[in-house]
C-alpha cells in the first residue's frame, strides 16, 4: 500500500479551503491547509507536501501575495521543488483580460486556475502534476 499524496491548500477563504479539501479527500488525497501565505510556507517546511494549491489575493494584515509566495518558495532551499497550482479570482475581481502563464522566474507554478473552480478541471491539473491517482480496490 503506498503513501497518500499530501496537498497543502493555502487560501484565506474558509469556504474555498473546506470545499477543496472535501473534494481532494473524497478522491484519496491527504490535505493540510493554511489561511495565510506565511503559515502555508511554515506548514510546507514541516510537512513537505507533494503539491501546493495557492491563492493569489489575501485579505488581512500585509503579507506576500500568491505571486510573491510562489517565487519565495522556489528560491527557498527547503521548499524549492514543491509544485504549485495557483487558484484565483484575480482576473474577474480586477477585470483583467489576459492570462497568467507559468514561467521559471516571475510565476514559477505548474498551472493557473480561475475561481470559481471546476472540480473536474482541478483534479485534471493535479493529476498532470502528481500523476494518476490510484484507484481504490472494489
Amino acid at each position: 500500500m503506498s503513501k497518500r499524496q499530501r496537498i497543502l491548500v493555502v487560501d484565506d477563504d474558509v469556504q474555498v479551503v473546506d470545499t477543496v479539501e472535501t473534494l481532494l479527500q473524497s478522491v484519496g488525497y491527504e490535505t493540510i491547509h493554511a489561511y495565510r501565505t506565511e503559515a502555508g510556507m511554515d506548514l510546507a517546511r514541516q510537512n513537505k507536501p507533494d503539491l501546493m494549491l495557492l491563492d493569489v489575493m489575501f485579505s488581512g494584515p500585509p503579507g506576500p501575495d500568491g505571486f510573491e509566495t510562489s517565487r519565495l518558495i522556489q528560491s527557498d532551499p527547503d521548499l524549492k521543488g514543491i509544485p504549485i497550482i495557483m487558484l484565483s479570482g484575480v482576473k474577474t475581481v480586477m477585470g483583467l483580460h489576459y492570462d497568467f502563464s507559468p514561467d521559471d522566474t516571475w510565476l514559477p507554478i505548474k498551472a493557473f486556475l480561475e475561481k470559481p473552480l471546476r472540480p473536474d478541471k482541478l483534479l485534471r491539473e493535479i493529476e498532470k502534476v502528481l500523476g494518476p491517482r490510484e484507484k481504490a480496490a472494489a
